[in-house]
């Protein structure tokens, strides 16, 4: 049953995002339909994190993932003299971290907890055994891994073609709520523009007619 309806969804439509199974909140649905990884789900270690908490050092050993069951995560890039720049942003029911390699990689970013937040530890060792086990969790993993690329492929072509005012834009309408969660200065670093960009174009689409904040 498990692994048709890991089929179902990875062949739906075009829309790989849409269809993820594993990249929302769907995937604890899917996982009760069956009683054995339903238990080993339920036995993974819970890290509740306060705001602020960093979950993941940047250059720390990858050799895990996180499910956020409440909260938001962000992860971020940090450079030589401590420069951040926010990639991604993980609410309820979204994965932090990155799939098992064949050996642990140090972490290209850090993952800190913005909000007080509780999460479910997976490290990969254990994923590689349901894999093992249980054949519908690849086709599952396989699906996310598919919407991870077209997801960082979409982001590729927005900060390389879009203007600030037009990510800004996007970032609103596609994820109404979390910019609602967010605080301004973790929005512009994700945008890759700066605090006094954002709020010089927050203050612009304020000021322009109602047709034209819309477009």
């Amino acid at each position: 049953m498990l692994a048709a309806a890991g089929r179902r969804r990875i062949n739906q439509g075009s829309n790989v995002t849409d269809d993820c199974l594993a990249c929302g909140p769907g995937f604890l649905d899917w996982l009760a339909g069956d009683a054995v990884l339903r238990g080993a789900w339920q036995a993974l270690a819970r890290r509740r994190l306060a705001r602020g908490t960093l979950l993941l050092a940047s250059g720390a050993s990858m050799d895990r993932a996180w499910f956020v069951e409440r909260g938001l995560l962000r992860s971020c890039f940090i450079d030589a003299g401590g420069r951040e720049r926010n990639r991604g942003f993980h609410a309820e029911g979204h994965w932090a971290g990155a799939p098992p390699a064949q050996v642990a990689q140090p972490a290209p970013f850090a993952i800190e907890a913005v909000e007080d937040s509780v999460v479910a530890e997976l490290p990969h060792a254990l994923l590689l055994q349901w894999q093992a086990r249980h054949p519908a969790v690849q086709a599952v993993l396989i699906d996310a891994l598919a919407t991870s690329m077209a997801t960082l492929a979409r982001r590729e072509a927005t900060l390389l073609m879009d203007s600030a005012e037009q990510r800004y834009r996007a970032f609103v309408a596609a994820e109404p709520v979390l910019a609602g969660r967010l605080p301004l200065h973790q929005i512009a670093s994700y945008l890759g523009i700066t605090n006094v960009a954002l709020s010089r174009i927050r203050r612009r689409l304020k000021a322009a007619p109602a047709g034209e904040r819309a477009m």
